[in-house]
């Protein structure tokens, strides 16, 4: 079997109601998705984390990857990883580069799961049969009231969820401290709340939260500080009760090495779309089950992402938990004809060889981004 056509497909989605993290709003849901072609007919999808820089990305893979990647042969998931990543040493390693070798790893994986038979997560060892999902939302948004951030924390509760995490860091420290008191009358102090600052602190700032966070029993605090600083975070983390969980902007294995062994954080969390596939998100969630770590894969892109980093979790012997984003998002919800379902707390994927995403091709047609 050989790789005869990579191909990268555009897909954008524009919210009515655009959200906003801690670090910068969100305009657009951008979606890039890799097909991977074979000689034998198998087709294996893949998704890479392009926000902001849909085109950027989809040309990187079809100028710089895809001349790599024809005639190999794909089952040499490994092979194939190192041969991106050195020939694009000098100006990879990280950004649009990288999140093009993470599409075309899961595609990768995705061909190998449907060759052999078999589901991802069965091929990696299967560790788990499924995930505690907790519910990723309470974003700012024009307009939204402490009432409203209430509301939405108690549906989540009501929906079966045990977890919620909520942004913070994009408004004042006394303001984001008030929308945390908010949530925490609302569904309570049994409910576990989790809060992302998506980077937005300094240390002195961070710390001064952390030590709120602490008196709110917060389930963990994520990405306080800039992933470029990991002296920092061990500095915070080893300040502070609040486990700090981090850093899916700090990319790769190498990358997140230091955050390790250093212990500046105590949550590791890893993005299939982000941090090179598949393939060195496991080298990453062992080398943190080395250090006695935990991992939390990241999610807020497609279904694509969220059957690739199901797969990847369920993998992980020292995964317990998944994020699962819920804003307005049909890119999530519509993209593929073998939904991802939540049931009994726990959310599982189809027992189909690959990561078991069927394209929907109607709503892939419907949100392509055409020149």
């Amino acid at each position: 079997m050989i790789i005869t056509k990579v191909e990268p497909i555009r897909l954008c989605y524009t919210p009515a109601h655009a959200p906003r993290d801690g670090l910068a709003g969100i305009p657009t849901r951008d979606v890039l998705l890799v097909k991977v072609h074979t000689d034998e007919g198998i087709v294996g999808v893949g998704e890479g984390f392009c926000l902001g820089a849909l085109d950027t990305t989809a040309a990187a893979v079809a100028e710089t990857l895809a001349p790599l990647l024809l005639g190999k042969d794909p089952c040499r998931i490994e092979m194939l990883w190192q041969l991106m990543y050195q020939q694009t040493f000098r100006y990879g390693r990280r950004g649009v580069i990288l999140a093009g070798i993470s599409a075309v790893d899961i595609a990768l994986w995705d061909i190998l799961g449907k060759y052999t038979g078999m589901p991802v997560y069965k091929l990696l060892g299967g560790a788990h049969s499924s995930l505690i999902p907790y519910a990723s939302a309470g974003y700012y948004m024009e307009g939204k009231t402490l009432d409203d951030l209430a509301c939405e924390a108690k549906r989540y509760q009501e929906m079966g969820f045990g977890i919620m995490k909520m942004k913070i860091g994009g408004a004042p420290m006394a303001a984001d401290q008030a929308r945390i008191r908010a949530v925490r009358e609302a569904v309570g102090y049994e409910f576990k709340l989790a809060v992302d600052a998506n980077n937005a602190y300094d240390f002195q700032d961070a710390l001064r939260m952390a030590r709120f966070c602490e008196r709110e029993q917060i389930f963990f605090f994520e990405e306080p500080l800039s992933s470029d600083y990991p002296e920092d975070s061990a500095r915070l983390a080893d300040a502070v009760d609040v486990p700090i969980a981090g850093y899916e902007t700090q990319l790769t294995s190498i990358g997140m090495r230091d955050f390790i062994v250093k212990h500046a954080v105590d949550i590791v969390q890893l993005d299939a779309i982000w941090t090179g596939g598949i393939s060195d998100c496991l080298k990453l969630g062992h080398l943190a089950a080395a250090w006695n770590k935990p991992v939390i894969p990241h999610f807020s892109a497609s279904m694509v992402s969220l059957a690739a980093n199901l797969h990847l979790g369920m993998a992980l012997q020292n995964d317990q938990y998944i994020e699962y984003t819920l804003d307005e998002n049909p890119l999530r919800d519509e993209l593929s004809a073998e939904p991802i379902r939540i049931r009994d707390g726990v959310v599982t994927v189809p027992d189909l060889p690959g990561i078991g995403v069927v394209l929907n091709e109607d709503t892939v047609s419907k949100y392509t981004k055409h020149a």
